[in-house]
């Protein structure tokens, strides 16, 4: 069976080597929250979710690829050997829209886990993120409008370096911070794991979050369009959030990429903690030239950060099967250095209005030519149901 959906995925993601979510959707609403309008379900609409990313220097063939995005390291498929850099990133999203004329209300969660080893010095980083957020919004007939507000909260967010003389532990559950589940997966425990442990997730992350907000403009119907906004806006600095001088007992499990224990044996040195992304403005049109072509950008003006992209693709049969492929450039400015990458992203959709699949396969690297060695990979599946 897990040779059958390997090769079924291959052989959508090698024939569909250009393709991607639409981006006039609401699962691009990082890009635009005013595209959280633009759907297939005009009244109700419940959509989720879930991205599972690795990287691995080790693997070089997607099959290799997709194999320990789904199923761990049961096929044996890296080598700590030959391996200086592991991580995996899974996140989990969801959303529901409710269209009232031309009032649009649509609540948000998702649910970030974060592993990363460095085997070389010994460094990691074990972390998960609740973020959540409220659109409130007007679509018209020709253009959408509209703002979400925003809240992240680390439940922890641990860093371990220099060969583990160095840790630090970010929570906003201090007095819980040894009965946390550190070892919490996303996709191997799933989502009722998390909430069995925080009965109090939903208080804290409208009272201790760090608040940020999203507002975005679409103008045109579909093809053409063009749309504008702004993200990341720093609206509120996170209340009871804290940071730590920590001490942990750690095991890692080569087989599922997770921790498999994680004993908090001591934190110290307790100080107040809170950080802001730096707020972006954005830019997207659509060019309807044979595929339809949308070149977007982001630009950062507090640290010049600059993504610029191009992504084309069609919508076949009425709309029932959009495909669509995009490709990113990236460049980030630390205090040390100005990181640059490029992104690829592909898929395709089925879209029978009542409900819709997308599946994608996402990719990473510093440079194009290497964009398909597999060593930085995702897939990304995202389903939505309403009418």
């Amino acid at each position: 069976m897990k040779k059958i959906l390997i090769v079924i995925l291959l052989i959508s993601f090698t024939v569909l080597s250009f393709s991607q979510i639409d981006p006039l959707s609401p699962w691009n609403r990082k890009l635009n929250p005013a595209l959280i309008s633009w759907s297939a379900r005009n009244i109700i609409e419940l959509s989720g979710g879930i991205n599972s990313g690795i990287i691995q220097e080790s693997l070089d063939t997607l099959e290799k690829a997709v194999d320990l995005n789904l199923l761990g390291n049961e096929g044996n498929y890296y080598n700590l050997d030959d391996s200086n850099i592991l991580s995996r990133n899974v996140n989990a999203d969801m959303y529901a829209k409710l269209k009232l004329g031309v009032f649009v209300l649509a609540p948000e969660l998702s649910i970030s886990n974060i592993d990363w080893h460095k085997f070389s010095t010994l460094d990691y980083r074990n972390a998960l993120w609740v973020n959540g957020g409220l659109h409130i919004g007007l679509k018209g007939k020709d253009f959408s409008f509209g703002g979400t507000i925003k809240s992240s909260l680390p439940v922890y967010d641990v860093v371990r370096k220099n060969d583990g003389a160095d840790y630090t532990l970010i929570t906003a559950f201090p007095d819980e911070m040894y009965d946390l589940p550190y070892t919490y997966s996303l996709l191997y425990d799933g989502p009722g794991e998390l909430f069995n442990h925080m009965d109090t997730l939903m208080d804290k992350l409208m009272n201790n979050g760090i608040i940020t907000l999203d507002v975005g403009f679409v103008a045109g119907k579909d093809y053409p369009a063009i749309g504008f906004g702004v993200k990341d806006i720093p609206i509120a600095d996170g209340v009871g959030i804290y940071k730590y001088d920590a001490y942990a007992h750690v095991e890692y499990s080569k087989e599922t990429l997770e921790f498999s224990s994680f004993n908090l044996v001591e934190a110290s040195n307790e100080r107040v903690w809170s950080k802001f992304k730096p707020w972006k403005m954005t830019f997207f049109i659509t060019l309807p030239i044979i595929l339809d072509f949308v070149p977007s950008i982001e630009y950062a003006p507090n640290t010049e950060d600059f993504t610029w992209g191009v992504a084309a693709g069609k919508r076949l049969l009425w709309g029932a099967l959009p495909f669509w492929a995009e490709i990113k450039n990236h460049s980030i400015n630390t205090d040390y250095d100005t990181i640059s990458y490029w992104t690829f992203n592909g898929g395709l959709g089925v879209n029978i209005y009542l409900a819709e699949i997308h599946m994608s396969l996402s990719t990473q690297a510093p440079t194009t030519d290497e964009l398909f060695n597999a060593r930085n990979t995702a897939i990304n599946l995202n389903m939505s149901v309403g009418f």
